[in-house]
């Protein structure tokens, strides 16, 4: 069965954000697993009449607390990403799409020590395929981090201008060469976006028309 270049690369993306989501809950299991080990080896001392600190009790419970919270808004982002197939072009709130986004991204900038910034004004609703448009902000991401040093900022913007959608990338502090890559430049141009380069401010904007 042959597919489409279109259909390969949003099966590819699909993956990556998978795997990506997969590596997170396995080091959510691990610290819990931590946590749990930690709590079996003090109820052990107690058994043996060991005097045991209750507040080491209460921070391992804390710890493995923390992490199932973690765990599940990994899970509630990635049940979102999943959903965001059942749809076309539907209207939907930007900053909620770059909000996700940002979040599926993020261990990605981690890796590579960049500080990922996202700044929402108020809702700005817009025509789009939600998975497209997650798909597109997230190549955007990953091109523009390519070209940040490491220890920097990648801010997000997301709002309106004349009246219409409107989101811009920058780092601040820092020289990059904000290019419409081949790649999300080829996406965007097929969602009928405007995805182009401010060499005075330095930005990269994406409109929606």
């Amino acid at each position: 069965m042959k597919y489409s270049a279109e259909t390969q690369q949003s099966l590819q993306f699909f993956g990556t954000i998978s795997a990506s989501v997969s590596h997170e809950i396995k080091n959510v299991f691990a610290v819990i697993n931590e946590g749990a080990g930690l709590l079996s080896d003090l109820a052990l001392m107690v058994e043996k009449g060991v005097p045991v600190d209750p507040e080491r009790l209460t921070r391992a419970a804390a710890t493995i607390q923390g992490q199932v919270q973690r765990g599940d808004a990994i899970v509630r982002n990635m049940n979102r990403f999943s959903h965001s197939t059942d749809d076309a072009v539907q209207e939907v709130n930007l900053c909620d799409i770059a909000e996700l986004t940002v979040s599926l991204t993020r261990r990605m900038a981690d890796m590579k020590q960049i500080q990922l910034q996202l700044e929402c004004a108020d809702p700005v609703m817009v025509q789009a395929a939600p998975f497209f448009l997650i798909r597109l902000i997230h190549e955007i991401i990953a091109c523009l981090m390519e070209a940040v040093e490491s220890g920097g900022t990648l801010v997000v913007t997301t709002g309106e201008k004349d009246g219409v959608g409107d989101m811009t990338f920058s780092v601040p502090g820092q020289t990059v060469a904000l290019m419409n890559e081949a790649n999300p430049g080829q996406l965007a141009h097929d969602m009928g976006l405007s995805l182009t380069t401010d060499k005075h401010a330095k930005t990269l904007n994406l409109r929606f028309r």
